[in-house]
């Protein structure tokens, strides 16, 4: 017997579809989260690089009267695996408000866990319809109520996000789903996040006209090696 696919790479199908939303505040009230998505390093270079979280993988669907559908996407979610991340080594954090104003698709499949699938889908023609209504209306914050333990929220964005305010930590990561590496743990995924944070900020201070005018003023500062002082998180937000 042929093996089933996992849950996040079967294609979605009439039986698992709940209905259309759109994401607002109230719904991000709900969902009481924040935004993750787990990547490897040169992902996560890519990705600070295009300043936006781009679409570097896909989903799919089998239409009602068309078959098998695949298109761009990137998957994030709203479980934060305090064990450790399978998907990546590095998880990047976004405020759950940038999904404010979306419109998603919902699905939903039940197993052991309960596991809900939110398709960013924009267009104004539905995928799906119903003998009685051609779109189907649902409240997501149903969706974030009486899941049981263990519930799991995928979410699947096929526009990509500016990463704006959007933090980037160095977690455990004891396998990989995806086979690209062998797994590593924290202290070592911190270790070279560092270094790459220290790359970026290189990266920042020499294209800043006034990095250039302090080195004429100082020129004993060039290759000066300094200690970034500690900031209160308060006092960086916007």
């Amino acid at each position: 017997m042929q093996e089933t696919e996992p849950d996040y790479k079967r294609p979605f199908d009439t039986d698992d579809f709940r209905g259309y939303f759109t994401w607002d505040s109230s719904t991000t009230k709900a969902a009481g989260s924040r935004l993750y998505h787990a990547c490897h390093q040169d992902e996560l270079e890519e990705v600070l690089s295009r300043g936006e979280l781009i679409l570097r993988s896909t989903w799919s669907l089998n239409l009602p009267e068309h078959g098998l559908w695949e298109s761009p996407g990137v998957w994030a979610g709203l479980n934060y695996y305090t064990n450790g991340n399978r998907y990546g080594p590095f998880v990047i954090e976004f405020p759950l408000e940038v999904l404010n104003g979306k419109r998603f698709m919902a699905f939903r499949r039940t197993g052991g866990r309960k596991r809900f699938f939110f398709v960013q889908y924009e267009a104004q023609i539905p995928i799906y319809s119903f003998e009685s209504k051609i779109w189907r209306t649902v409240n997501p914050k149903h969706y974030f109520t009486d899941t049981g333990i263990g519930a799991i929220w995928d979410i699947v964005l096929t526009q990509p996000i500016l990463i704006g305010s959007a933090v980037v930590t160095g977690v455990e990561h004891p396998s990989c789903i995806s086979g690209k590496c062998n797994g590593s743990s924290a202290r070592a995924n911190r270790k070279s996040l560092r270094s790459l944070a220290k790359e970026k900020l290189t990266e920042l201070l020499v294209s800043n006209n006034e990095y250039a005018s302090f080195l004429k003023r100082f020129d004993v500062a060039e290759g000066m090696e300094i200690t970034l002082p500690l900031m209160n998180k308060n006092e960086c937000s916007t």
